[in-house]
């Protein structure tokens, strides 16, 4: 099962195109640091890694994430022999999650989130070796893999929080008041230590970022929490999942996990008050579904399940379809409109640059609002012999800041007006579009020519950068 998972993620690994987040970690490997204001150091080294072996390849890129969402398939079928499934269970737990939509998703991409998921299944199968062994020496596992974990995301917090709280509520203080717990945490801490001096001596950006989704989405964030688990792992299984809960809670030969059941309720309330993303809590949603499998009796139903919720996942989560129908499953699957459209884009760029006074052309700079375009400026723009991408937005602020002889300001998604604080004049000259007509971020943002900046560069670029 995890062959065909990883074997499908790279037949589509050339659909549509580079995403938003990819041209970013992209930038990102270049700048190789410690921590980045939005994330630890995990995933742009591994956008290095891929640029360096084919620089410029999207499917290079996707190699690493495509058996990533492999490993997780293998795990789930571990999770269920933990859990005392026999070879058909571990099969169809298998099955089950590599046919959810989220996985396929995140499988597609260079993301944190890849890494992350496949993290915390596996933080979750020691979770599960050490209820089932009451053994507190699996502690030192779960810390090795948790240090290196928070290497690349730093949520953890949340899985940390979620599990001790079900060993609280079931009195597992064997395992709580063991000192394997403390070198367990000891050695987490030590194998993330690099990124938690970065963090530290840069005033912990990532608390402010994570203050600034929170700010900006935690509303919605909140509101689409519960039924997000429900979509994400798929609507068919939710009564798989309610099988798994029953069966954790009640069934005496599974007592021993029943901390797993407090787990998931416990990390849905943290990122419930925390305004996180709703997929954070996925992977203990996952957990309770693959124990609906392999602690219960089985259903001649589930293969017909699998099958079903496996063709929806694929059409709405990968790029099996027409670009153009990315405006119709962008409704459920918003990432797939950020895959197109970025060289039409930074030609647009490109037409606005041939298009001033040769004077002005050799040392003017293109500015972009988001680190997405400017990822596509510096991915696409050697195609027309554009300069490297300025943004302030997150850590391409600190890549690199114009310098006070750049008078001359392509904008791209800037409103004109904003940028007249900064500058004596801006105009609007045109307006991003893409072929497909699909109504991503970008399209119909302005692409303006400012002239005269009032002060300097340094000035500005503090007031401009920002946490999003």
């Amino acid at each position: 099962m995890a062959a065909v998972v990883v074997a499908l993620e790279l037949l589509v690994a050339s659909r549509y195109g580079w995403h938003r987040d990819e041209l970013y970690f992209r930038e990102a490997g270049r700048h190789l640091a410690w921590g980045y204001v939005d994330q630890p150091p995990f995933t742009p080294l591994v956008a290095r890694l891929a640029d360096s072996i084919a620089p410029g390849n999207l499917v290079v890129l996707r190699v690493l994430p495509a058996l990533a969402a492999g490993a997780v398939v293998a795990v789930a079928g571990l999770l269920a022999r933990e859990l005392g499934g026999d070879r058909r269970a571990q099969i169809a737990s298998a099955a089950t999650v590599g046919a959810g939509g989220f996985l396929l998703g995140v499988g597609h991409l260079l993301s944190t989130a890849t890494f992350d998921l496949l993290a915390w299944m596996a933080l979750l199968l020691v979770a599960t070796r050490l209820l089932r062994t009451d053994e507190p020496r699996w502690w030192v596992v779960f810390g090795l893999v948790a240090g290196a974990s928070m290497l690349n995301k730093n949520l953890l917090v949340v899985l940390g929080v979620a599990l001790l709280t079900g060993l609280v509520v079931e009195r597992r203080w064997r395992l709580l008041a063991s000192p394997w717990l403390v070198a367990g945490a000891g050695l987490a801490l030590l194998i993330a230590a690099p990124n938690l001096w970065w963090q530290a001596g840069h005033d912990w950006p990532q608390l402010r970022m994570a203050r600034a989704i929170s700010e900006r989405i935690g509303t919605e964030n909140r509101v689409t929490l519960v039924p997000l688990q429900v979509l994400l792992v798929g609507p068919a299984f939710l009564f798989v999942w309610w099988r798994g809960l029953r069966a954790l809670h009640g069934a005496a030969e599974l007592r021993r996990f029943r901390p797993l059941v407090w787990a998931w309720p416990a990390g849905v309330v943290a990122v419930l008050v925390t305004g996180g993303r709703p997929y954070y809590a996925v992977p203990l949603t996952l957990v309770l579904v693959v124990a609906g499998i392999a602690g219960t009796p089985w259903r001649p139903a589930l293969p017909w399940l699998i099958a079903a919720n496996a063709i929806v996942s694929v059409v709405l989560s990968l790029p099996v379809l027409p670009e153009s129908a990315a405006s119709v499953t962008g409704t459920v699957n918003e990432t797939a409109g950020e895959t197109i459209g970025w060289p039409e884009l930074v030609g647009q760029v490109a037409d606005a640059v041939a298009g001033l006074p040769p004077d002005e052309r050799a040392s003017a700079i293109v500015l972009t609002a988001t680190y997405g375009e400017a990822g596509a400026v510096d991915r696409f723009g050697h195609r027309w012999g554009l300069p490297q991408a300025y943004s302030p937005h997150n850590s391409y602020a600190d890549f690199r800041r114009p310098t006070d002889d750049a008078a001359t300001v392509v904008a791209v998604r800037f409103d004109p007006g904003y940028l007249e604080r900064w500058f004596e004049s801006c105009e609007r000259v045109a307006t991003v579009d893409n072929a497909a007509g699909v109504d991503n971020e970008v399209r119909g943002a302005p692409i303006s020519v400012c002239r005269g900046l009032r002060g300097t560069w340094a000035e500005a670029w503090e007031e401009m950068r920002y946490l999003s």
